[in-house]
């Protein structure tokens, strides 16, 4: 998949119903808008059921992030991981759209959500 059809099959799995066209546009258009509401307010992206949940990715798999660089990043889980635990909020999702892990923004620690399919 290309980053926009990852970015669109994403929102339609797993953020909230009423946010999904935001998300997109953000994700394409102005990401640092979406870093700031996964830093700040990332219950109005996803439904509670991913709160404090794990998920586990091949250390080889393709990933988009937005986190401590500009934008959304294509890399692998592997380099993704390097950027948990910072406390500058993350999200990484599977390039094939089927599972994510986020992380708010943390002082002193940050909120983790996940979910896969």
């Amino acid at each position: 998949m290309t980053p926009a059809e990852t970015i669109q099959a994403f929102a339609a799995a797993f953020v909230n119903l009423e946010f999904r066209e935001r998300f997109v546009h953000e994700a394409m258009k102005k990401p640092e808008k979406l870093h700031e509401r996964v830093c700040h307010r990332i219950e109005e992206l996803f439904p509670q059921q991913y709160k404090n949940q794990s998920v586990q990715f091949d250390e080889m798999a393709h990933c988009l992030v937005l986190g401590l660089r500009r934008g959304l990043q294509e890399t692998t889980w592997r380099e993704a991981y390097k950027q948990t635990g910072l406390g500058g909020g993350l999200l990484i999702i599977d390039m094939s759209a089927t599972k994510f892990y986020a992380e708010t923004e943390g002082n002193p620690r940050s909120e983790v959500w996940a979910g896969g399919r």
